[in-house]
């Protein structure tokens, strides 16, 4: 451990640390908050006459391509000497910042908010302006947040989410409100608002993750060290997301950094992580890689058979490796993901015919992006291949390959903003079965704030998916925002609501079943989501050290032809139900206090389906869900505890009864941190280095997240981060 530290120290130590005597510049999305990586920074002086062309010019004097969202401006330099600056991303309006920064005190933190290119008028016209304010009023959490009218929204960013324990991305997740992670055979899908895990769509900087075949992505496959932050959006999003986001939206935030990880924990868990940047031909080049292995041979209580015995999971381990490449140049980025995994099949706690089993699993995801004329282009390649292996009954081996290309250009006239794309998804398996299918779409959105009112702020959008098999399909969105009250500049008290359609096409893997039972065809019609709609308040109250914030919401959705795999269906296959209706409420809170801090979430949901005359609950929806989350720390040490809950959950495709119900369950987590940069005779002082140890799940709870499908006991797990981190 101790030669691999000292190589992990050298290769991340190479640049050399910023002067701490300076300001710091950071670039956001004008709109959405969220911080923008590898922007480029030139500056220019005064413009002045040329002698020899007899004409004013501005004369460049550096150039910086920004490897995060932030820099160091030292006190002398060519940065802060320059009359101003040009700030450029590739998808944004450049932006010149005529306030001289020589200015900025030091630790004053420079905000410099860009448009993307698609702006509509009225949001170029109220561009927010460079402001400098005090890193001690300055409030990361606002910075990141991800915000459309009348939506509820919670963003992590994986910095804080390492000191909180989370190594991994499934980590991160239980520590996000509203999310129920639902797993088994060693994937990972998503609930939100009581939505199936294909319901919710997920993005890496808008590019779509869910697989053309199945509709769901594994985020298991993504390296947390790629990662910047995560933002879980409840509901659907017809426009800005597009068909298959009826639940809600997890975006991805991708980063450019220099960090190396490694994790040991039970269950022979061990995982191996970095990331790394460098600016090179007026470029920034990123690149991050992953490996995880586990056996997941944990303890549980088999109690399907006549006495409960004491077992061990067998064939459940997992092997994954993931990597992810991308540049971002001045009018240009492209972007690569490539995974591959390897994992047993194993079966229900109480049957053994799948201890053989094998599941390889390759994926690829390839986005190029480009602006053009004020308007931005990009296209999108994603390819899964899913092999399935019985070693027992070679006969039953199956193989899957699925296609999707999707091509977008996106641009705004006046005051709305449009987008227009086309794709198409293709899947060949084994048995013969060919499908191919093509897709395009056309949307407009407008955003604005009311002109006598400044406290008004709404959005409304249409979008209209043309899928070949299924006609024309269109859905709509609207919401507002109105601040009620805004005491002192400190607090405010915000109503918000609204209300979208959404659109589910049947995925390939809904018509044609990969698996022993090998494949039938099924004709399905799209899911309606008729409307979801949502209403409440948000109050928030003081300044980054000492704040507190409430928001609740009521919820409805009525879902026409759902798409549901009732659990126990023999027939591998899902069905259309007449109509699904969810009605709840939502809500949460925080409270900071210097170096404490406390969040609380709560959902209540009553999800039924109807059809045939019955009322049936929806599967795996509980109708109570919640947790919280309680932080210390000082600038060196930090201590969390998370604790989830979840009521009880149907499983069966019939009426509500105890019987057949999973058992309510809790779930503790405790972290504790120490970062070892603060410790006295630290080596490197270029580094950020943190030992995190976690106890999960340390009441020892026996679970099911999915019915025969157990989930580990008391488990642990240990993380060693170094980061690079100028000063």
């Amino acid at each position: 451990m101790s030669l691999l530290t000292l190589l992990l120290a050298g290769v991340l130590a190479q640049a050399s640390p910023a002067s701490r005597d300076s300001a710091t510049l950071c670039v956001t999305d004008a709109r959405t908050r969220a911080p923008l990586v590898g922007a480029a920074i030139t500056s220019r002086s005064a413009p002045a006459v040329d002698h020899a062309s007899k004409r004013l010019a501005v004369r460049h004097l550096a150039v910086r391509r920004l490897a995060g969202a932030c820099t160091d401006l030292p006190a002398a330099g060519a940065l802060t000497t320059a009359d101003s600056m040009l700030v450029a991303r590739t998808g944004y309006v450049p932006r010149r910042v005529a306030v001289p920064v020589a200015r900025a005190r030091v630790g004053d933190t420079i905000w410099v908010a860009l448009l993307a290119v698609g702006a509509t008028r009225t949001e170029r016209l109220a561009a927010v302006q460079v402001t400098a304010t005090r890193i001690a009023a300055t409030s990361t959490a606002s910075a990141t947040d991800v915000r459309t009218a009348g939506r509820t929204t919670a963003t992590v960013r994986t910095a804080d989410a390492r000191t909180a324990g989370a190594s991994t991305v499934n980590a991160l997740l239980a520590l996000m409100p509203f999310i129920n992670a639902r797993t088994a055979r060693g994937e990972t899908g998503l609930s939100l608002r009581g939505a199936r895990r294909e319901q919710v769509a997920i993005t890496l900087d808008g590019m779509p993750l869910n697989d053309p075949a199945t509709g769901i992505a594994d985020i298991s496959d993504i390296p947390l060290a790629g990662l910047q932050s995560v933002t879980v959006a409840l509901g659907a999003d017809p426009v800005g997301t597009g068909a298959g986001a009826t639940g809600g939206v997890l975006a991805l935030t991708s980063s450019a950094q220099r960090i190396a990880s490694i994790r040991l924990g039970a269950f022979q868990q061990q995982t191996v992580e970095g990331a790394w940047h460098a600016s090179s031909a007026g470029a920034l080049w990123t690149a991050s890689a992953a490996w995880r292995t586990a056996t997941n041979d944990f303890a549980f209580v088999n109690d399907a058979g006549v006495t409960p015995q004491r077992e061990a999971r067998i064939n459940n381990d997992e092997q994954r490796a993931t990597m992810s490449l991308g540049v971002i140049g001045s009018r240009a980025q492209l972007s690569v993901l490539g995974s591959t995994s390897e994992r047993g099949m194993v079966g229900p706690a109480n049957v053994r015919t799948y201890d053989a089993d094998r599941s390889h699993t390759n994926r690829l995801l390839v986005r190029a992006q480009t602006t053009v004329r004020g308007t931005t282009l990009w296209s999108g390649v994603r390819r899964m291949q899913l092999r399935y292996v019985d070693p027992t009954r070679p006969a039953l081996d199956s193989r899957a390959v699925a296609w999707a290309a999707d091509a977008e250009w996106r641009g705004a006239v006046h005051d709305v903003a449009w987008r227009l794309g086309v794709g198409a998804d293709h899947l060949t398996a084994t048995g013969g079965i060919t499908q191919r299918r093509r897709r395009g779409f056309v949307g407009v959105q407008r955003a604005w704030r009311a002109r006598d009112d400044e406290r008004w702020s709404v959005d409304v959008g249409a979008r209209t998916d043309l899928i070949e098999g299924h006609g024309l399909l269109p859905t709509a969105s609207i919401g507002a925002e109105r601040r009620l009250a805004h005491v002192g500049g400190r607090a405010q008290l915000v109503a918000f609501a609204r209300a979208a359609q959404a659109v589910r096409v049947p995925t390939l893997y809904d018509l044609y079943f990969s698996s022993p039972q090998r494949l039938f065809a099924r004709a399905l019609s799209p899911e309606r989501v008729d409307l979801d709609v949502s209403s409440g308040l948000r109050m928030v109250a003081g300044t980054m050290r000492h704040r507190a914030s409430i928001e609740g919401a009521v919820v409805a959705r009525n879902t026409r032809d759902a798409i549901v795999w009732f659990p126990g269906n023999f027939g591998w296959s899902p069905a259309n139900v007449g109509v699904e209706r969810l009605r709840g409420v939502e809500s949460r809170a925080e409270i900071v206090a210097g170096m404490a801090s406390l969040s609380a979430w709560m959902t209540a949901y009553d999800a039924m389906l109807s059809t045939g005359g019955l009322r049936i609950p929806t599967p795996y929806v509980p109708r109570l869900a919640g947790g919280a989350q309680l932080q210390l720390h000082t600038p060196a040490q930090h201590a969390t505890v998370v604790w989830r809950g979840m009521g009880t959950r149907p499983y069966t495709a019939g009426p509500r009864n105890p019987d057949f119900e999973l058992a309510a369950l809790s779930l503790v987590d405790i972290t504790v941190a120490q970062q070892l940069r603060a410790l006295p005779h630290w080596p490197w002082p270029r580094l950020d280095a943190l030992v995190a140890f976690s106890l999960e799940n340390a009441a020892d709870a026996s679970w099911q997240s999915v019915r025969g499908f157990p989930s580990p006991g008391r488990s642990w797990a240990m993380s060693f981060t170094l980061q690079h981190a100028p000063r």
